[in-house]
């Protein structure tokens, strides 16, 4: 398969920014099929293009964080081995998104409409629920809870995908790329006009400020993801070696409630940060 060969998971471990650039290639292909093949219904087939190149390479990670599971490493190390697994997953991540949300910033509209259809009704739905940005009593939990149904699905779909996790994943990295490049498009004037910048300085500082609001809390929410479905991943893979009742597979499953614990706390800071700091800062 020509993306598997593309890099290997040891590399893009020690080398995020490569599977970053790769993110944006995964999302330009996307791109420029959907436009060439479904033009008339081409939003979901965009998130299926990046998730089919991107699955490789998450699986043969998800494969190497399994073995490293198995050797005499303390848990600690362990953590640690694994963090090099989840930055690699939020650089493809930040690839994807960065891809897109410039695709939806510089083509026509007629292209967006279709090639973002099914996320531009979701993002609507999503800031007329979430309108005026005001911090409500029940903000947190509801938040929280929210986050919380994404946060099992994507362990369950790692569970029993493998790499599943990037389907929703990837959903989500649409959705933010849709709710930024919009935000760039409608303020555009804003920041060339009344703040004095050029016009790729208006480019880059409505796009920044664009990613920083929605980023703020966004990245812990990602990472949350990332440690449930690489935990679910994990297991996975070691089902399929056929480990169930040896000790190795005792020590996997304890290093993956390590995980799930870890991803419910950073969750719950992602719920804090985006109930209480996101919406003064960027209202």
């Amino acid at each position: 398969m020509v993306f598997e060969s593309l890099i290997k998971a040891k590399t893009a471990e020690k080398r995020p920014w490569i599977v970053f650039l790769l993110g944006i290639l995964y999302s330009s292909i996307g791109i420029i099929f959907g436009l060439w093949l479904f033009k008339n219904d081409a939003s979901i087939f965009v998130v299926s293009v990046i998730v089919f190149a991107s699955i490789p390479l998450m699986y043969n990670i998800i494969k190497l964080e399994e073995k490293k599971d198995r050797s005499e490493l303390r848990e600690r190390a362990l953590l640690g081995e694994h963090k090099k697994a989840l930055t690699s997953f939020i650089a493809l991540f930040f690839g994807v998104l960065v891809g897109l949300s410039s695709w939806y910033i510089f083509l026509p509209s007629d292209d967006i409409n279709t090639l973002f259809s099914s996320q531009l009704r979701e993002v609507n739905l999503v800031e007329k629920e979430f309108s005026g940005n005001i911090v409500k009593p029940d903000d947190f939990g509801r938040i929280f809870l929210n986050n919380f149904r994404v946060l099992a699905f994507t362990f369950i779909f790692s569970f029993f995908l493998g790499a599943g996790a990037i389907f929703i994943l990837t959903w989500n990295a649409s959705l933010i790329a849709v709710a930024i490049g919009s935000f760039v498009r409608e303020n555009l004037a804003i920041f060339s006009n009344n703040l004095g910048f050029g016009v790729w300085g208006a480019y880059f500082g409505s796009f920044s400020y664009g990613l920083a609001g929605y980023m703020l809390h966004g990245i812990f929410e990602i990472a949350a993801f990332f440690i449930a479905g690489l935990a679910g991943g994990i297991i996975s893979v070691a089902v399929i070696r056929h480990d169930l009742f040896s000790k190795r597979f005792k020590k996997i499953i304890s290093d993956s409630l390590w995980l799930i614990g870890l991803s419910i706390i950073v969750l719950l800071f992602a719920a804090f940060v985006e109930s209480f700091m996101s919406p003064r800062l960027f209202s």
